[in-house]
């Protein structure tokens, strides 16, 4: 069971109304609802989940309540005899959910700060060599290894192509084909990534309502592409039977891959690879009716699009909801404004106006959403050593084409104290500080409900602005429980900030 179908379980057999249950939790009832339909996920180690089971033990009285309770998290019913021991037992069940989507998560996370940009010493392009099937109008292939064959002659004809066109892809069959021949993979990689340096983009339709672990895996295959910035990214918003699958690989005006299948003959289905235009067009049409239908799965920001980017940022920050950060910098909202103008003035003359334009209206927005809206930070501090020797980069929006700003050790110090003093008059204001000895090298900030931003803070520099509500739930998820396990009482967080400002002094 699901979390959410062990809560709507509990509630039924206990008859525990989402109002009960919210006054007893400090929820509101429509946060319970949304729990209890999975429209929101388990917070692990929060605070209400002990309150929870508690309530559940109380109210399990009947023997037909403890009967169920039994067949359910499958316990021996001398365990049910005592009142705390019953909610010690309904407290695990419900953290029993596992950490697969935290793990995918953060295995995605780190897979991406990886990616770098390097020439191979040798790179080999598997061009597909049947003159034949090159020149037909009409080939069919079968299985997935003929679609592998079949998507190796589609690539090839682009490359050969001195078009310059933008490939429509789209895929809801399983991916089997391309991750169970690691040497296919490779070789698809680097077709992928000629044809992009060639100029030519690509619109990809994402199918989002498979399992978190292969949405994640898709996405991972096509992050190098991703950090190009020749790839839009789309999704469609609503369900669909899932009996058949289609793949639809276009380019318009030299060849279509596409085909279609049901999950049990997945390794059987006809593969069709199309050159004659009327058929390309066809196909091309019909993508193009599906992509109207679709909505953008994120966005995608490269130096180039840092104007861009600070626009959607500023547009982020001033949306009204919780938020939470993970970074290795200090964030730029909670600088002293003397603090900022004293490093921008360090900067070069044509980008000033633009970096205290961002940080003015990045201060504004934070102390405006403090008044209602919870705000929480979990930031790996650096060593002592690099603040001293003013090695400690500051991290002003994500994008920087300009030399890197550090602080001065009274910088730092000042920043520090002005965190103090935020911690002492907001309750809406956490700070967790992240003791783990390994670089960051990406900062999230998803805010609940809305949207998530991964910044990649090593090159090759890139920013993802993702809105899907699946993905954005995730994010967050993961994030309220890395908060859980890092977070301190304040009043401790306060003290340990405190010995590094009076060390700096």
């Amino acid at each position: 069971m699901e979390f959410h179908e062990k809560l709507d379980f509990l509630m039924n057999i206990t008859r525990t109304s989402n109002i009960s249950l919210a006054q007893s939790t400090f929820l509101d009832a429509s946060h319970i609802s949304r729990l209890r339909r999975g429209e929101r996920k388990l917070v692990k180690d929060a605070a209400y989940i002990k309150t929870m089971a508690t309530c559940f033990a109380r109210q399990c009285n009947e023997d037909y309540q403890k009967k169920a309770l039994l067949e359910a998290m499958k316990q021996p019913a001398a365990l049910l005899q005592d009142p705390d021991t019953v909610a010690e037992i309904i407290y695990h069940w419900l953290l029993d959910s596992g950490d697969k989507e935290m793990d995918a998560i953060s295995g995605f996370l780190d897979g991406m700060a990886k990616i770098q940009f390097k020439k191979s010493a040798c790179e080999e392009r598997l061009l597909f060599s049947e003159p034949d099937v090159m020149r037909a109008d009409v080939s069919l292939f079968y299985g997935n290894q003929g679609k592998r064959d079949a998507v190796l002659a589609f690539l090839t004809m682009v490359l050969e192509s001195r078009q310059k066109v933008t490939l429509l892809l789209y895929s809801d069959e399983s991916i089997d084909w391309l991750t169970e021949d690691l040497s296919f993979l490779a070789s698809w990689a680097n077709l992928m990534s000629s044809i992009v340096m060639q100029g030519h983009r690509i619109k990809m339709i994402h199918t989002i309502n498979r399992n978190l672990d292969e949405m994640l895996e898709g996405l991972a295959k096509w992050m190098p592409l991703y950090m190009t910035g020749a790839i839009e990214p789309y999704y469609y918003p609503r369900k669909r039977d899932g009996v058949f699958q289609r793949t639809l690989f276009i380019a318009p005006g030299i060849a279509a891959v596409t085909s279609t299948s049901i999950e049990n003959i997945k390794n059987k289905a006809v593969n069709l690879l199309l050159k004659d235009a009327r058929a390309v067009d066809a196909l091309a049409e019909e993508y193009n009716c599906y992509l109207n239908l679709c909505k953008p799965l994120m966005r995608i920001f490269t130096p180039h699009e840092r104007l861009e980017y600070l626009a959607t940022i500023n547009e982020f920050e001033k949306e009204s909801s919780d938020a939470i950060i993970k970074s290795g910098y200090l964030s730029v909202a909670t600088m002293p404004e003397t603090v900022a103008r004293a490093m921008i003035s360090r900067t070069d003359e044509p980008v000033k106006k633009e970096i205290m334009e961002y940080f003015d209206h990045r201060k504004a927005n934070f102390e405006n959403h403090l008044m209602h809206d919870r705000f929480f930070e979990v930031v790996q501090l650096p060593a002592m050593e690099d603040i001293k020797a003013g090695k400690v980069e500051v991290g002003f929006a994500g994008l920087q084409e300009t030399p890197k700003i550090f602080y001065r050790p009274d910088e730092f110090r000042l920043h520090l104290e002005n965190i103090i003093q935020l911690l002492h008059r907001y309750d809406n204001y956490q700070f967790a500080i992240n003791k783990e000895n390994r670089n960051s090298e990406y900062r999230l900030y998803v805010k609940e409900d809305l949207g998530a931003i991964v910044i990649k803070t090593v090159p090759p520099l890139t920013v993802f602005a993702i809105n899907e509500g699946n993905l954005n739930a995730a994010f967050w998820d993961y994030l309220s429980i890395l908060y859980n396990e890092k977070r301190s009482e304040k009043n401790k967080v306060i003290n340990e900030l405190q010995k590094i400002v009076d060390e700096l002094k």
